[in-house]
């Protein structure tokens, strides 16, 4: 139950985060944006550790490292860059429907990986979540609306593809380690692994020069350090929670209730009407998230 919370409350915070990114995403390069929040949780989390006295070199195996490492590159400098790369050439919703492919993701990599089944009522549980985000998006002339041009929107969904194929490989990976190890240090060593590994991208890169002028202040910190903080601190830790407590594939069906929080949030600050079909979303996804934590 503990890991179904966590979960749960991570949707909720990944969901307000994500109206905050797109709107920084009118100031900010995906790059850019992508250290931002990376330091700001590096920070936030070192603090966190110091007031908690919590160790920041415990005596772990160097595999414990470099798992962790690796885990860091692949669901913070790659998943979490190609997802703000997408959110720049996609509509919000339709972001919001790309993100379903998570929780098939986990489940796939947790049967590769873990060789974890799920009972009758989680799998339940969890076609009803999806089925609910689906219902959701659907609008009257079909889920995806002209914007963005072809090579946008082709472009933008293979990368938001790639972003939830990577963030779920991420984390199936540890998933084991996770059951041992405190849940700070080892988000500090993702968040350190993918900072770094962001910061010898950038200076690596031709552009370089732009995405720290971008990191200056601004008024856009007013809008991104909220966002970062709500979606890479206390989603970030509440994630990671989540999976050490329960199983990847059932944190994963609670993980994707936030397309679902994302569509209430957007109606009460966005003033975005929750129609007949989002209000169907709604009781498919609570039904589902229900039958969920009281299955076996």
């Amino acid at each position: 139950m503990l890991g179904s919370i966590f979960a749960l409350t991570s949707a909720f915070f990944w969901a307000s985060a994500v109206i905050l990114f797109k709107k920084s995403g009118e100031t900010f390069s995906p790059v850019s944006l992508n250290i931002y929040k990376s330091f700001v949780a590096l920070i936030l989390i070192s603090l966190t550790m110091v007031i908690l006295n919590i160790p920041f070199f415990p005596d772990k195996p160097i595999n414990d490292w470099l798992l962790l490492a690796v885990s860091g590159f692949l669901g913070i400098t790659l998943a979490d860059l190609f997802f703000f790369m997408a959110l720049n050439r996609l509509s919000a919703g339709l972001v919001a429907i790309i993100e379903c492919l998570y929780l098939p993701s986990v489940i796939f990599f947790s049967f590769i990986f873990l060789k974890e089944n799920l009972s009758a009522g989680a799998i339940i549980g969890g076609i009803l979540i999806l089925s609910a985000v689906f219902v959701g998006s659907i609008r009257k002339k079909g889920p995806i609306k002209k914007g963005p041009g072809n090579r946008d929107l082709l472009s933008g969904i293979i990368i938001g593809c790639l972003s939830m194929i990577f963030l779920a490989i991420g984390i199936v990976i540890v998933k084991e380690l996770l059951e041992y190890t405190d849940v700070f240090w080892a988000t500090l060593v993702r968040v350190a692994a993918g900072t770094v590994s962001l910061l010898i991208i950038v200076l690596c890169h031709p552009k370089r020069k732009q995405y720290f002028n971008e990191l200056k202040f601004s008024k856009a910190w007013f809008i991104a350090l909220p966002a970062s903080v709500t979606g890479n601190y206390l989603a970030l830790l509440c994630w990671m929670a989540g999976m050490k407590y329960t199983t990847a594939s059932r944190a994963a069906i609670f993980n994707q209730m936030s397309t679902i929080f994302i569509f209430i949030l957007a109606a009460i600050f966005l003033k975005e009407k929750i129609n007949r079909n989002k209000t169907i979303s709604i009781v498919l996804a609570l039904t589902g998230a229900c039958l969920t934590i009281f299955s076996s």
